[in-house]
């Protein structure tokens, strides 16, 4: 019998975040409590993810733009691939198939649409452009075909930006509390002073009967109204044959840790046709795997609350008082889609490609960090290089 257990995921309400962040001199209690709460969420025994609620204007924007992700995918193929950009090696403009899963095959089963939520053209220098290619392409917008595209996703991207940069800030009170050699606001700095956050709009397919079940992505998971913010865990180490074959699904589909600053994410809509339908599938959604134990959570996202994920490159600045956590998406059991596709966006907050990833004072061992790909000295932008060409390998 598969052992579970009911774990809180994080929740922070947007006005105390704003309060605190207009006002630095709030009420204790509040500082301490929210302090507590990034700790909770982020550190190295958190899930590394909270949500925040009450966010003005989330809502409708969230419903005004994930249908389009079903709108544009349902468009002909031919002219979907005039907005395919491989220049920037498909991270900017529609994806489709280019990305491999875990055992090398590519991935159809989502298609994903990826555009700057806040800066059309980050940077006119060709040198540039060339050498990062994912962050410094200009936007592509299928203006001609779906006009209302565009506005509906800078809106919404902006916003959870915007919401982000909140979350940050406690962020930095936070490290600075726990390492008094920490600089005040760096990364904040870091993620203001950039012009290649990314947003991904994800449409992912209904189903066929012989289709992988799973998919990966930074992205969420599915929730009704107003549910409360909760996760269901179970042990790795249960063999039970249901266990077991999801377990092979998800080995076949890969894990995986966003290497950005903050991610944020939607909840996702679900979609049979142009109607808005639930989750066919209790089980579909957003994984994570925790740092301390390996225990697997599914972490249930409320449609009306913005989840933020812990990116690597703020774990590495962070000196590790941050943590990541791998994650994937797993879409419904065929036998229970119908039919049924699921739509979301993740946006992704980081830092310029030229900000060099630096450790804070007396943190500086790669034991401490905890990431892999990091290297004293490295750029945003070769880091992130390096993890982009696992995803899209250079094609024969």
């Amino acid at each position: 019998m598969t052992k579970t257990a009911t774990q809180a995921v994080v929740v922070v309400q947007y006005d105390k975040l704003l309060q605190y962040a207009v006002n630095e001199e709030a009420a204790t209690n509040d500082e301490t409590l929210l302090a507590q709460q990034i700790q909770q969420a982020y550190g190295p025994a958190g899930l590394g993810i909270l949500t925040v609620s009450g966010v003005p204007g989330f809502a409708e924007l969230r419903q005004r733009l994930l249908p389009l992700a079903h709108a544009f995918a349902a468009l002909p193929d031919k002219v979907k691939e005039l907005y395919v950009d491989p220049a920037s090696t498909f991270n900017f403009g529609w994806s489709h198939g280019i990305e491999r899963l875990a055992n090398g095959q590519r991935d159809r089963y989502k298609g994903s649409y990826y555009a700057n939520p806040l800066v059309d053209v980050p940077t006119t220098d060709e040198a540039l452009m060339k050498q990062f290619p994912a962050y410094c392409q200009p936007n592509i917008w299928p203006t001609q075909h779906l006009p209302q595209y565009q506005p509906a996703f800078q809106a919404l991207g902006r916003l959870m930006c915007e919401v982000g940069m909140l979350v940050t800030k406690a962020c930095d009170k936070y490290v600075q509390s726990q390492n008094p050699h920490f600089p005040q606001g760096r990364l904040l700095q870091s993620i203001q002073q950039s012009s290649c956050h990314k947003g991904r709009l994800l449409h992912y397919f209904p189903p066929e009967p012989s289709s992988c079940i799973d998919t990966v992505e930074g992205s969420s998971s599915p929730s009704q109204g107003s549910m409360p913010s909760t996760s269901s865990t179970s042990s790795d180490k249960e063999n039970d044959s249901s266990k077991h074959n999801r377990q092979e699904e998800e080995d076949w589909c890969g894990w995986h840790t966003d290497h950005g600053s903050l991610t944020g994410l939607t909840s996702a809509l679900y979609m049979k046709g142009d109607d808005i339908v639930p989750s066919p599938d209790p089980q579909a959604g957003l994984y994570i795997r925790a740092r301390q134990g390996g225990e697997v959570t599914q972490v249930r996202i409320p449609s009306d609350h913005i989840a933020f994920q812990m990116g690597e490159a703020m774990q590495v600045m962070s000196g590790g008082l941050l943590r990541a956590t791998p994650h994937c998406v797993r879409a419904p059991r065929r036998d229970m889609s119908g039919g049924v596709s699921r739509n979301t966006l993740a946006v992704f907050m980081q830092p310029r490609w030229d900000h060099i990833m630096e450790t804070p004072e007396g943190c500086s061992l790669e034991s401490q960090v905890g990431v892999g790909q990091w290297q004293p000295g490295i750029s945003f932008g070769d880091f992130a290089e390096r993890t982009v060409q696992r995803y899209y390998p250079a094609m024969a």
